[in-house]
């Protein structure tokens, strides 16, 4: 069953358990906790269990390796914690028994099992209980949130989760244009990607000239310096991080010179650490350039396939093969969204090794939907694993936009479909605004059957500001809300449009009083949201912000400024009537110089018809884009 503790006894699980049990009862801390862990506990769990506890109030954790003499339901400490695999560690398995928590069947990998009670003879127990190493670190994240913080130590309730993930490969794929994020950005996703049990991260940004424009060109030893930083926090962890390279724009397929230069920069990261890699041919003129690739490939059925395909089976068999602990090569083929097969696709699907992994957009670039029908018939097409490349909440096709809205549009359903083996989100140009809908798809990837968008989009916003200033995040949050992938949703302009109806028939009919306080009322909300979410001293969100919250204040401004323009006018008074409409103009003046977009198309609407003419008419849709061919 799942369920989720009462509200006033802390925040929710994220993500979503597969299923828990909480019971009313459960115990406080003591001011000494023993962690019985063993060889099989990771770094990074242990790390997060302590620091859990100190932050409960625990003054002491005593690290042991074996339980308390007389076993492990003796009392000689209040409360013991017992952390390790459950297949493999017997004291674990045993502390499991005593609490009534055995392991369920059908666990898979990265699955926990968490249960906290009392023994009989009193002693307080907490297991922690992974199928693997990913499983326990997953088992420490779920208990930081079950600890609530109590006068004058933290306290958990009676528990037993069973969790695991619906899908293997849950993450992040930096893949957009525009500018990459920096290195202090992607260390700090790192750690948010951990948090929330997500996995994997590929670095493939588009702009970053050593991985596309000049793949030959080995990276500079500063930036190398970094990529292995980056290496080492992924481990840390517990994500896979993936080295992208992107050859296809101006690669010779066929010249073994072309082919050992991409070797060597494969082999550079691989002294690193790197262990992942991926090939990818999108955003390519598929058509072969070079007399060498004409003469081997142009005879073929589709030349720019077997050219490809090969370039794949090659790296395949003399890199990826030889080098023991190399997980499966991923690439996006030129035909990475479209519905259907073409000759492309048919002899993509033939030549290249099985092995290889595909990446997939959906039905289109951003695909308003992923269907379990669709991931049928793109994988009965190529008959290779296929990886999501999710295009949400990517913004480099239209860079006056933010994404903030929760994950819509992906069936429950797919990850039962064993030919997807995960999905890999790419997320904006701004990193800190991201996590935001990124919360959303790390509870959508692991439990897609418990994933509800507004529900998941209310414990993003509640762990984002830490419970500060939630309305005015969730008005900023409203305002950059509508996309291909929920209608062009306008949260605020449905709230806002029944009360400008009610403020226009009460105008019609005698002196507008209560309709016109509610309006002014929910508009300077609006002009004061930078104000309040300055409380959050989060500098990079507002720095990322800063014309959107610019603007979402204008329109509070302007709002204002036309309810007392129509007040003037019914009362009769031309001069301050004048002065309202030279102060909406010029507010209005303003909205226009600034190019960011945001979803408020009713408050265009009311403006244009406060002033008799269209002063504000941009669009508010997110257009499908096209891809861009370099």
């Amino acid at each position: 069953m799942i369920s989720r503790m009462p509200e006033n006894e802390g925040s929710l699980l994220s993500p979503v358990p597969q299923a828990v049990n909480i019971h009313e009862d459960g115990f406080a801390l003591s001011p000494v906790v023993w962690l019985v862990t063993g060889m099989d506990t990771p770094p990074a769990a242990l790390l997060q269990v302590e620091t859990a506890l100190y932050h409960a109030g625990v003054k002491e954790v005593e690290i042991r390796s074996t339980p308390p003499e007389g076993g492990i339901a003796a009392t000689a400490m209040p409360v013991v914690i017992y952390m390790g695999k459950f297949l493999e560690n017997q004291t674990v398995s045993d502390a499991l028994d005593l609490l009534g928590a055995t392991t369920a069947e059908g666990f898979h990998a990265e699955g926990y099992v968490l249960a906290a009670g009392s023994t009989n003879s009193g002693t307080h127990m907490i297991v922690l209980a992974g199928m693997d190493e990913n499983g326990i670190f997953y088992a420490s994240q779920t208990f930081s949130q079950l600890i609530f913080k109590k006068d004058p130590l933290g306290w958990i309730p009676s528990v037993t989760v069973y969790d695991w993930p619906s899908m293997p490969v849950r993450g992040v794929i930096e893949g957009f244009y525009g500018p990459p994020w920096s290195h202090e950005e992607r260390l700090n996703q790192f750690s948010f990607y951990s948090k929330h049990k997500m996995n994997a991260y590929v670095y493939a940004p588009k702009d970053d000239p050593y991985h596309r424009e000049k793949w030959r060109t080995p990276y500079p030893q500063d930036k190398m310096a970094e990529i292995k930083q980056l290496v080492d926090a992924a481990k840390r962890n517990h994500i896979t991080f993936t080295f992208a390279i992107s050859p296809g724009n101006s690669i010779t397929f066929s010249d073994d010179s072309e082919f050992q230069k991409l070797i060597n920069k494969a082999q550079a990261v691989w002294d690193i650490g790197v262990r992942s890699f991926a090939l990818y041919l999108d955003d390519i003129d598929p058509a072969l350039r070079f007399p060498k690739d004409k003469e081997k490939f142009g005879g073929d059925h589709n030349p720019s396939a077997a050219a490809q395909a090969f370039l794949l089976n090659r790296f395949n068999e003399e890199f990826i093969k030889t080098h023991p602990g190399a997980k499966p090569l991923i690439t996006v083929p030129t035909e990475y969204y479209e519905e259907g097969t073409s000759p492309y696709r048919e002899r993509f699907a033939a030549l290249v090794q099985p092995d290889i992994i595909v990446q997939w957009t959906g039905i289109g670039v951003v695909a308003p939907s992923i269907r379990v029908k669709d991931a049928q018939c793109i994988h009965g097409i190529f008959q290779h694993p296929l990886l999501i490349w999710d295009n949400y909440p990517v913004n480099d096709f239209d860079r006056n936009r933010l994404f903030l809205a929760p994950l819509y549009g992906r069936d429950a359903e797919l990850y039962k479909e064993t030919e997807i083996i995960g999905i890999t989100a790419n997320p904006m140009n701004e990193a800190e605004a991201s996590k935001i809908p990124l919360y959303t798809m790390a509870e959508y990837m692991w439990n897609p059957t418990g994933y509800e968008p507004e529900e998941s989009l209310q414990k993003s916003l509640l762990e984002f500001s830490g419970g500060r200033e939630m309305n005015a995040l969730r008005l900023f949050v409203e305002s950059c809300y509508g996309s291909l992938l929920n209608n062009h949703k306008e949260p605020l302009s449905l709230k806002l449009e029944p009360l400008m109806d009610a403020f226009w028939k009460q105008k019609e009919k005698r002196a507008i009083g209560a309709e016109a306080n509610e309006l002014l009322h929910q508009f300077l909300e609006l002009k004061n949201v930078p104000n309040q979410l300055q409380q959050l001293g989060n500098s990079n969100f507002l720095r990322e912000t800063e014309p959107y919250l610019i603007k979402l204040s204008l329109y509070g401004a302007a709002g204002e400024a036309a309810v007392q323009l129509v007040l003037m006018e019914k009362e009769g008074d031309a001069s301050q009537a004048d002065t309202q409409r030279v102060i909406l103009e010029s507010l209005v003046e303003k909205l226009v110089s600034i190019p960011k977009k945001l979803s408020l198309s009713a408050m265009n609407s009311f403006i244009n018809r406060v002033l008799g003419h269209d002063a504000l008419n941009e669009g508010t849709k997110a257009d499908s884009p096209a891809p861009t061919i370099y």
